[in-house]
């Protein structure tokens, strides 16, 4: 199973707007990050986007994207759906719609931004073809030789979700916007072969995991190997790897990871 970080920045992105802080102009390019975003892909194939955000088509040209078989919404901010639109290439590619799948409230949030697309009539040739479906909770999804199960998490006052992915003897996490795992996802996790949790920046937020409370959290899953993500320029990228303990990583866009089969652990490129 191949894991690609499409976008691991925060809803801002880095740089900032605005900005002139060291990471903002920072010439290392692994200190740039378009909104959190995950790829991952099956050995046969098939392929699973995670959020949607608003650079989507630049993330989709970087990774050479070409195949998105469903979509999965950790939650309705716009900095997780807003590249729905960008679908539309996918639809002519694929020559067909896409399932997008999402909690009730999730869903509702689609909707709303994206009116235009289920007006009454036939979709026009600029509107994406989606299909939306609700999952449940702890329930698994097929992708082919993909298997989904959303997880529930804590968001400051929301409940949304993250997701385990299975495929090819390989297990990974993806929680990129939370500040509290429940009990009942935790042991869904533990020994993982890769977790990817919120780290957004060293000070405490209302609603995302700082560092050292994503390396708490990270510590209890007990993962075989973990990242941070949801990164934003609070968190230099060189300076924060070096202070990382063994086994977790602070991930750039782009960066590729390999999970699962014939593998003793995963293994980065990109």
């Amino acid at each position: 199973m191949q894991v690609t970080f499409l976008g691991t920045g925060t809803s801002h992105g880095v740089p900032v707007i605005g900005c002139d802080c060291d990471v903002c102009r920072s010439p290392d390019p692994r200190n740039r990050r378009t909104r959190s975003s995950l790829y991952v892909q099956s050995a046969d194939g098939n392929a699973a986007l995670f959020d949607v955000g608003p650079e989507f088509r630049i993330q989709a040209l970087s990774a050479n994207l070409r195949r998105v078989d469903a979509v999965f919404l950790t939650h309705g901010h716009a900095d997780h759906i807003l590249g729905i639109d960008d679908l539309r290439r996918i639809n002519e590619l694929q020559g067909g719609a896409v399932p997008v799948w999402g909690s009730a409230e999730s869903l509702a949030a689609v909707r709303r931004s994206f009116a235009y697309v289920f007006d009454p009539g036939p979709p026009g040739p600029t509107c994406p073809r989606i299909e939306l479906f609700e999952f449940d909770s702890g329930r698994p999804i097929r992708v082919g030789g993909l298997s989904v199960t959303p997880l529930p998490c804590r968001h400051g006052s929301l409940d949304i979700h993250g997701f385990l992915v299975e495929a090819d003897g390989g297990r990974v996490g993806y929680f990129p916007d939370c500040n509290g795992l429940p009990i009942a996802t935790i042991e869904r996790l533990r020994g993982i072969d890769l977790l990817i949790l919120d780290g957004l920046r060293p000070e405490p937020h209302p609603t995302h995991f700082s560092l050292s409370e994503s390396l708490a959290a990270m510590a209890v899953v007990g993962a075989r190997r973990a990242y941070i993500t949801h990164i934003c320029h609070r968190l230099e990228h060189e300076a924060t790897r070096r202070i990382l303990p063994e086994g977790v990583g602070i991930p750039w866009d782009g960066l590729r990871i390999e999970v699962g089969r014939g593998l003793e652990a995963p293994s980065e490129s990109g």
